[in-house]
């Protein structure tokens, strides 16, 4: 093969120059998004499968009659699946509203964990899947609805920058 031939053959990676080839890149924060989509949708769909079982775990944090828990369960399980979908899916389309539907889902959950722990409720499990990968609520459950508040923070403060700055309905620039 002649030196010329080599030169204008492409390397593996699409490029002439031996630097990858222009093109989408995985930010960190764009993994996060969907991680987190995949988790609050896989979420839903395991509370959903035993509807009646997951009111009954959110009976256990002691907040009222059967209607609260009920009502509760109706809140969580639409956050859940707005915010989950939209991370999966559409990440990058009109970020605000679905970035408070995350923030509100994710402080609801930590206000229950939080009210529960500070009243010394036993509660065996803290129902984030439902009656599916019960856990008991302790103090580990705390941080990750803490790690949860923190994405969740990141996530609003982005999307108010972004909103505020009048950009393209396609290209906001999420966190990562």
């Amino acid at each position: 093969m002649t030196t010329g031939a080599v030169e204008s053959r492409l390397d593996r990676r699409g490029s002439r120059s031996g630097t990858p080839a222009p093109g989408p890149r995985r930010r960190p924060g764009a993994v996060l998004a969907r991680v987190l989509g995949a988790l609050f949708t896989m979420m839903a769909a395991l509370q959903l499968a035993d509807l009646a079982g997951f009111v009954a775990v959110l009976d256990t944090f002691r907040l009222g009659d059967a209607g609260v828990a009920w009502a509760l369960a109706a809140v969580l399980l639409t956050g859940e699946v707005v915010s989950g979908l939209w991370l999966l899916f559409v990440p990058r389309y009109r970020p605000l509203g679905p970035a408070v539907v995350f923030a509100a889902t994710s402080v609801l959950w930590s206000a229950l964990a939080v009210q529960a722990f500070a009243r010394g409720l036993a509660v065996p499990n803290c129902g984030c899947f439902g009656v599916y990968l019960a856990q008991p609520l302790r103090w580990w459950v705390l941080v990750q609805d803490g790690l949860l508040l923190i994405y969740a923070t990141l996530l609003l403060r982005t999307a108010v920058r972004w909103t505020q700055a009048g950009g393209d309905v396609r290209t906001p620039s999420l966190p990562g």
